[in-house]
């Protein structure tokens, strides 16, 4: 019988909710039943927010994975000594962004050394990685540099909708001079390859506009014939099934659950939204083109409620089934 899938969840900011899912994730189903589980942070710093949200947490603090149990009821934390005594919670930091990217580059070690089969990340700040000296507009450009891979993508996977982002945390105004004809080609192929070893060995895949009415023949934009089209036309010659571009408002309002096996949207919100309506905090965040896996909560570190015993574990939950289940999953190119 072959072991269960080994996943390092990564402790995410401490000063967000992360430490906090984590460990009522971890006691209200007696451990992680999907698998084998290694969590990458401060050990000592997540037993005292159990025990401050009043769960007596056991945990086995580990220099290296050879010493993990693996036992019912106890957590393996790969112990990394790196959030200060006296931190606070509940606001961005440089000591808060430093221990989340050190978590984060851990498993990525760990993942790519193949001592792992997959990470699972707990939320992250933008303000406290940058105040940390990091400079990345999120986790995805982060994996990609850790991992040296020049072409990834965001998808966020919902009960019954994909949706992959052509641009993802860049301010409203640049968006429009990333929509490129090569940009909306690369997602489209990272889109169409995950699909084709994960989902259906014919993927059927969407395209959303830019523009409002898709710039109505230019009078709101032209991206759509300078960019889109073009991209489409490229990728259709490569065999790529794509339809599109809608117009992002009237296509997701009529999208019937399982029409598309993903949607290609242009920009963070255009989205994001539909599939949080349509999951309502059951979503995973998915990681294309990395030569890990890696899955992700599909919310922020939530600082307004971190410390209060508030915050729901299911999508951490979630998260971590599905990296569970796509390690167990002989891929379809593998059929």
């Amino acid at each position: 019988m072959q072991p269960l899938p080994l996943i390092a969840i990564t402790l995410g900011d401490p000063a967000g909710v992360g430490p906090e899912v984590i460990a009522k994730a971890f006691h209200e189903d007696g451990g992680f039943p999907a698998c084998r589980a290694i969590v990458v942070g401060d050990a000592e710093f997540l037993r005292s927010i159990a025990a401050k949200i009043g769960i007596a947490l056991q945990i086995n603090p580990v220099g290296s994975l050879k010493e993990a149990r693996f036992q019912t009821g106890v957590l393996d934390v790969l112990h990394l000594k790196n959030v200060p005594s006296g931190f606070r919670q509940g606001r961005a930091s440089a000591e808060g962004g430093k221990a989340s990217v050190d978590s984060i580059r851990t498993a990525v070690e760990l993942a790519m050394r193949h001592e792992v089969d997959a990470i699972t990340t707990a939320p992250i700040n933008k303000e406290s990685m940058h105040l940390a000296g990091v400079h990345y507009p999120g986790h995805t450009e982060l994996l990609a540099d850790l991992t040296d891979t020049k072409e990834v993508a965001l998808m966020l996977a919902g009960d019954h909708l994909r949706v992959v982002l052509v641009t993802t945390h860049v301010p409203v105004h640049r968006i429009h001079s990333l929509i490129t004809p090569k940009r909306v080609a690369t997602t489209l192929r990272l889109t169409n390859d995950w699909l084709k070893k994960h989902v259906t060995a014919h993927p059927k895949i969407a395209v959303t506009g830019l523009n409002p009415h898709c710039g109505d023949g230019g009078i709101f934009g032209n991206e759509e014939e300078t960019a889109i089209l073009p991209a489409l036309e490229t990728v259709r010659a490569e065999g790529v099934q794509v339809d599109g571009p809608f117009s992002a408002d009237a296509f997701f309002a009529r999208l019937k659950p399982n029409e598309y096996d993903a949607v290609v949207a242009m920009y963070h919100d255009q989205g994001m939204i539909p599939v949080k309506m349509e999951s309502q905090g059951t979503a995973v965040n998915i990681t294309l083109g990395l030569p890990i896996l890696r899955t992700s909560v599909d919310h922020g570190t939530a600082y307004d409620i971190a410390g209060q015993g508030v915050a729901s574990p299911e999508s951490l939950k979630i998260a971590i089934n599905k990296a569970a289940a796509l390690c167990r999953q002989p891929t379809l190119a593998a059929k």
